[in-house]
C-alpha cells in the first residue's frame, strides 16, 4: 500500500476482515501509528489468522470494532514520529498465537461503550410524522389515526382496544407524534415574525434551529449556521484568494501529534485523528488558521441589516431561541395521561422508555404523599403523612430559626429544587421517584409536582384528572390540556363515587370537638375566629339533623344487619332547609370551608387541634352539596340521599376519612365497627355531572380494552365523542383457547348466587379446576364473583380433600382484601408460577388482581372465570342507579336498569379474560364456567374478539378432554409448538 489510511472518530463505518463488532471500543482522543517493526499484545484469539504476504485492504470504518483490544493507550507526539513507513503484513495486525506488544506509554481511559440507538419505524398518519419503536400492527395505526385526528379537531374520542394489542404504544406514540408536530408548527409561525423584524436571519437552516426547542441536544450552532451560504450568496466568512477564487470557510479536523515530518514519513500508517469539540479553542483557532487571506490584498465584508459583529449576530440567534422555546411551552398544549394504579403507570411508562420521543420530550409523574414522602413518618406524633407534611412544611417564625436551620422543619421540602428535569433520568416510574429523591435528600412529591409545570407530558392516577379536589390541590389546569384516560372502563362509576358521599354522625361530632378546640385559642388567632364560629354552628345543625331522622329509621325494617331510609330528593333537601343547612345557607358554608381548608393547607399551626380528618369532610361535604345545588338545584334529581343505620354487629363502617371515596359496587369491606352507627349516604346517578368539569380540555381520550357498548358512554357521561374505534385482536387464532363448561353429561350448572349454595355445584367447579391445573402448565387463574363465594369454596373443599388435591398439583394462592397482604400473596406467587409445579391463583372480579396487573406469558396460561359477575342489586347504589336509569330512560337516552346492570357484569368478565394473552406471541385458555353462555342473549356484550373465539365452542366435562377441540388437545399441540419455537 503507498498510501496512509486515517481513521476519523467520527465515522462509524469499520468492519475489517476478522474483526469482531464486540471485540472492543474506539478512543476519540486516541492517535495510533502502525508499524510492520512493532508487536502487540492483548490480542484476541477469536481472531482468524491471514497469510502472511497479505497486506492490510481497505476497509470500512465502524465503532465499537477491534481498535480497544489493539490500541490500548493513546501515543504521544514524539513517539509518533519514530515510527517507520512500511507495509503491514495482516499476520503482524493479527497473529493468532504470539506474544504481541505495543508501543504504548500509559493505559487509555476506558469508555462507556455508546448505546446502540433505538430502531425506528415512521408513518405518516393524517399529515403527521409518527415514529414508533416497532412496526405497528394495523390496530394500532387505527388507533393513532382516531387520536390524531381528534386532538387536531379539538374534539374526543373512544379507543376501544383488546388486551395485548400495543394500546399504550399507540396512544402515546399518537399524542407525543401530534405534540411534537404542533411544536415545530408554532415554532415556525413565530420564527417567521422574527424574519420579518430581522430580514439578515433568512439563512437555510435557521429557522430550524431558533424553532428546536432548547432542551434538546443539537449538533447544529449559529457558527455552523453562518458559515455556510446560500445559494448563489456569500458567505459572512467570504474573502477572495490569490487565485481570485472564492472561498467558505469550512471547519477543518485538527490533527493533533501531526507535523511537516509526519507527512513524509506516514505512509502505510492508520491514524485516529481526534474530532476538536464544537466552541473549543482549538476549534476557533483552526478555523481562524484555515480562512484563506491574501496580506496583500484583503476585502472587508459588509452585509447590508446585519448586527453590528458576527458575534452579536449569533447572540441574536440564542437568544430568539430562547425566546421561541419559552413561547412555545406556553402554547402547547400538556398531555395528560391517567390511569388506575401506580402499577399500571409503571406499564405505561415502561412502554413510555422503548419511544424515540423519551428524552426529547419533559415528563413527570405525580403521586400522593402516602406514596411519595420519604420524611420518617411517627405514628404517635401525626394521625397522616398529611397532616405531618403540612405541619412540618411550613416556614419557621423568626424565634424558632438558627444559623443552621432551613426555613422549615423538613429538609428534604426545603431542597426539593433539587428534583428537576436536569438531574432526572429520560423516563421514570414511581420507585425511581422516590429512589432519587432519597439520593438527593430532596423531596420527590413536591419535586414532581414543580416539574409538571414545564412537562410535555404528565403521568397520574386518573382520579387526580376526574375529582376536582384533587385536581385543585394538586394545581393541575386542564383547559387546552389533551387528557389521555387509559383503562376506562370504570369511568362512569369513577365520576359516580367523586360526586356521592357518606357522612357518618361520628365524623360529624369528632369534627366539631376540634373546631371547638381551635375555637378557645381564638385570641391567640383572631383572624381564624369568624370562620371557625361559623363552621361550628353549621355542623352542630348537621348534628341535630342526624338526631331528627332517628325516628324514621327506627321504623326501617333491619336487612343483613342495616336498615335504609329513602327520601325523594326535594324532600330530603327541604329537611336541610329546615335545619338551616340548605341552599340559602350553601354559599356561606362554601366560603368558610374554604378558608378553614385553605389555612390548614397554608399554615396548619394556626389551626392548633384541627387534622387532616376535618379538612377532608370539610371538603367533600362542600363539593358533593355545591353539585346539588348547582345551577339552582339543576341536577337535584340526579341525587338519592339516604339514611343508613348499621346495627351491632360486623357491618361496614363509614367513618373512614376516605370512605366516601369507595367504590359504590366495592365488596371489599376493610373497616368493621361493634356498635350501631348512622350515616347519610348521598349517592349521586349522573357522572355527567363530573364529566362536565373535563370539557374545558382540548381533547379527552377514553381508551380499554373494555368498552362495549360504546354507545352507553355517551348517554352517561352526558360528552361527546365524535370518533371511536374497536380493532380486532392480534393474536393469531391457533395460540387462543375460548370455550365455556357448561356442566356434566346431562347435567348443566349455572353458577348464580343461588345456584352456589349448591353443594354438588361446589364439588363440580373443584373437580373442573383440578383438570384444569393437570393440564395446563406453569399459571393458572380463577375468578369468582364476590369474596364470600371464595370463602365459602375454600371451606367446603378443605373439608371434601379438594383443597389439598389443588395444593399437591399447584401451589395454590388467593386474592387478599389487605394491600399489603396482597402484595405478600402476588410476590409468592410470581414466585412460584414459573417453577415446574406452578401456581393457581384464586381472585375476584373488579378486584386487584383482574384489573391492572400483567399475567404475561407462563404466569397465565389458563383463565378459568366462573359465572357472570353482576353487581350486587341488594346494594343501594345499585339499585337506586336503576331505579335512576329506568326513570330518565327516554329523556336522556339511557339503558334500561337490567340493560346497565348487565353491561356492568360484562365489563368486569371482559376484563378478567384479558389477563390471559398479554402480546402478540403469548398463548392460552380461557374457560367460562355457567351453561348460560350457550345462549346469545349471555354472549353479546362479550368483547368483538372473545365472541369471535368463543364462536360454538361449549364442551360438557367429560369433552373437555376428550374433543379434538377440547382444552387438553389445545394445551397439548401449544406444548408442543413451544418446544418447537425454543429450540
Amino acid at each position: 500500500m503507498d498510501t496512509q489510511i486515517e481513521i476519523s472518530d467520527d465515522d462509524d463505518s469499520f468492519i475489517g476482515p476478522g474483526c469482531s463488532k464486540t471485540a472492543g471500543n474506539f478512543f476519540k482522543d486516541d492517535v495510533v501509528a502502525i508499524s510492520s517493526d512493532e508487536e502487540f499484545n492483548n490480542i484476541s484469539n477469536d481472531i482468524p489468522a491471514l497469510s502472511d504476504d497479505e497486506e492490510l485492504p481497505e476497509v470500512n470504518l465502524q465503532r465499537k470494532a477491534a481498535i480497544k483490544s489493539l490500541f490500548g493507550s493513546k501515543n504521544n507526539k514524539n513517539e509518533s514520529k519514530k515510527v517507520e513507513s512500511k507495509k503491514v503484513p495482516i499476520r503482524a495486525l493479527f497473529p493468532q498465537k504470539q506474544n504481541v506488544n505495543v508501543n504504548v506509554p500509559k493505559p487509555a481511559k476506558i469508555r462507556q461503550p455508546i448505546e446502540a440507538p433505538k430502531q425506528v419505524f415512521k408513518r405518516m398518519i393524517e399529515g403527521v410524522n409518527v415514529t414508533l419503536p416497532v412496526n405497528p400492527y394495523g390496530s394500532q395505526v387505527a388507533l393513532m389515526s382516531k387520536i390524531i385526528t381528534a386532538i387536531k379537531k379539538s374534539e374526543n374520542c373512544i379507543l376501544e382496544s383488546p388486551t395485548g394489542s400495543g394500546k399504550t404504544l399507540a396512544l402515546l406514540c399518537g399524542a407525543l407524534a401530534w405534540q411534537q408536530h404542533e411544536q415545530t408548527r408554532i415554532g415556525q409561525v413565530q420564527v417567521q415574525q422574527y424574519f420579518t423584524q430581522y430580514p439578515e436571519l433568512k439563512q437555510e437552516g435557521v429557522a430550524e434551529y431558533i424553532g428546536s426547542p432548547v432542551h434538546q441536544k443539537t449538533d447544529v450552532t449559529p457558527e455552523k449556521l453562518f458559515s455556510k451560504n446560500s445559494f448563489g450568496e456569500k458567505s459572512i466568512y467570504y474573502k477572495p484568494e490569490q487565485d481570485g477564487a472564492s472561498s467558505i470557510t469550512k471547519r477543518q479536523e485538527k490533527t493533533p501529534y501531526k507535523d511537516e515530518s509526519d507527512e513524509e514519513s506516514s505512509c502505510n500508517q492508520v491514524t485516529i485523528h481526534k474530532r476538536p469539540r464544537l466552541a473549543s479553542t482549538e476549534c476557533i483557532d483552526d478555523c481562524k488558521k484555515s480562512i484563506p487571506h491574501t496580506p496583500e490584498k484583503t476585502t472587508d465584508v459588509v452585509i447590508p441589516n446585519t448586527p453590528e459583529s458576527v458575534r452579536n449576530l449569533y447572540n441574536l440567534v440564542e437568544n430568539l431561541r430562547i425566546r421561541t422555546s419559552m413561547f412555545v411551552d406556553c402554547s402547547l398544549p400538556t398531555i395528560y395521561y391517567g390511569a388506575r394504579t401506580h402499577t399500571q403507570l409503571k406499564q405505561v411508562i415502561k412502554e413510555f422508555k422503548r419511544t424515540s420521543y423519551c428524552g426529547q420530550v419533559k415528563m413527570t409523574l405525580l403521586s400522593s404523599r402516602d406514596k411519595s414522602c420519604i420524611k420518617d413518618f411517627d405514628r404517635n406524633l401525626w394521625t397522616s403523612r398529611n397532616d405531618m407534611c403540612r405541619a412540618c412544611i411550613k416556614p419557621l417564625r423568626k424565634s424558632e430559626r438558627s444559623e443552621n436551620k432551613e426555613n422549615s422543619n423538613c429538609k428534604f421540602y426545603d431542597n426539593r429544587v433539587a428534583m428537576n428535569h436536569g438531574c432526572m433520568p429520560a423516563a421514570f416510574d414511581l420507585e425511581d421517584l422516590v429512589e432519587i429523591g432519597r439520593e438527593r435528600e430532596a423531596c420527590p412529591y413536591y419535586g414532581a409536582r414543580a416539574m409538571a409545570k414545564t412537562s410535555h407530558i404528565v403521568f397520574c392516577p386518573y382520579n387526580y384528572l376526574i375529582d376536582p379536589s384533587i385536581r385543585n390541590s394538586m394545581s393541575i389546569e386542564l383547559t387546552g390540556a389533551v387528557v389521555i384516560i387509559d383503562e376506562a372502563h370504570n369511568i362512569e362509576g369513577i365520576c359516580r363515587d367523586v360526586a356521592s358521599v357518606n357522612i357518618t354522625r361520628t365524623q360529624i361530632q369528632n369534627a366539631i370537638k376540634e373546631l371547638e378546640y381551635v375555637a378557645e385559642y381564638r385570641f391567640h388567632n383572631p383572624e381564624v375566629e369568624s370562620y371557625v364560629e361559623s363552621l361550628l354552628k353549621t355542623l352542630k345543625n348537621w348534628d341535630d339533623w342526624f338526631a331528627n331522622q332517628i325516628p324514621l329509621i327506627n321504623q326501617q325494617p333491619v336487612n343483613n344487619n342495616e336498615a335504609v331510609y329513602k327520601w325523594q330528593t326535594e324532600h330530603f333537601v327541604g329537611t336541610l332547609n329546615n335545619h338551616n343547612i340548605g341552599y340559602k345557607q350553601y354559599n356561606e358554608f362554601k366560603h368558610n370551608s374554604e378558608n378553614f381548608c385553605r389555612r390548614l393547607r397554608e399554615d396548619p399551626r394556626t389551626l392548633m387541634g384541627a387534622t387532616q380528618a376535618t379538612g377532608t369532610l370539610l371538603e367533600s361535604m362542600d363539593m358533593v352539596l355545591g353539585f346539588l345545588f348547582r345551577g339552582e338545584c339543576k341536577y337535584m334529581d340526579d341525587f338519592k340521599p339516604a339514611l343508613i343505620r348499621h346495627i351491632t354487629g360486623k357491618t361496614n363502617s363509614l367513618s373512614s376519612n376516605t370512605s366516601w371515596r369507595a367504590s359504590q359496587f366495592n365488596e371489599d369491606k376493610k373497616d368493621w365497627i361493634s356498635k350501631d352507627s348512622l350515616s347519610l349516604s348521598l349517592l349521586c346517578m349522573n357522572p355527567g355531572i363530573v364529566m362536565e368539569g373535563l370539557h374545558k380540555c382540548r381533547s379527552l381520550a377514553l381508551s380499554s380494552g373494555t368498552l362495549t357498548p360504546l354507545l352507553s358512554l355517551h348517554s352517561e357521561l352526558a360528552t361527546v365523542f365524535r370518533h371511536q374505534v374497536s380493532p380486532s385482536h392480534v393474536i393469531p387464532q391457533d395460540r387462543v383457547w375460548i370455550g365455556s363448561l357448561i356442566g356434566a353429561s346431562g347435567n348443566q350448572q349455572k353458577f348464580t348466587s343461588a345456584a352456589s349454595d349448591n353443594p354438588a355445584a361446589r364439588a363440580f367447579l373443584g373437580a373442573a379446576l383440578l383438570r384444569v391445573c393437570e393440564l395446563a402448565p406453569h399459571g393458572v387463574l380463577c375468578f369468582l364473583p364476590s369474596y364470600s363465594l371464595l370463602d365459602k369454596l375454600v371451606r367446603d373443599w378443605r373439608e371434601t380433600g379438594v383443597w389439598e388435591k389443588m395444593n399437591r398439583i399447584k401451589n395454590v394462592f388467593c386474592e387478599k382484601r389487605n394491600d399489603k397482604d396482597h402484595e405478600d400473596i402476588m410476590n409468592d406467587f410470581y414466585q412460584t408460577v414459573g417453577t415446574e409445579k406452578g401456581a393457581l391463583l384464586f381472585a375476584v372480579y373488579r378486584g386487584k388482581v383482574s384489573e391492572g396487573m400483567d399475567f404475561k406469558d407462563y404466569q397465565a396460561r389458563a383463565v378459568v372465570c366462573v359465572g357472570v359477575p353482576y353487581p350486587n342489586t341488594y346494594d343501594t347504589a345499585v339499585s337506586a342507579k336503576m331505579e335512576y336509569n329506568n326513570k330518565h330512560l327516554k329523556e336522556r337516552s339511557l339503558l334500561t336498569g337490567s340493560e346497565w346492570l348487565r353491561v356492568q357484569a360484562y365489563r368486569a368478565l371482559n376484563q378478567a379474560v384479558g389477563r390471559c394473552v398479554r402480546h402478540r406471541g403469548d398463548w392460552g385458555a380461557v374457560l367460562l364456567v355457567d351453561a348460560r353462555y350457550q345462549q346469545e342473549y349471555f354472549t353479546e356484550h362479550l368483547s368483538k374478539w372473545v365472541k369471535g373465539f368463543l364462536g360454538n365452542n361449549h364442551h360438557t366435562y367429560e369433552s373437555l378432554e376428550s374433543s379434538p377441540n377440547g382444552l387438553a388437545a389445545f394445551m397439548e399441540r401449544m406444548k408442543i409448538m413451544q418446544q418447537e419455537e425454543t429450540m
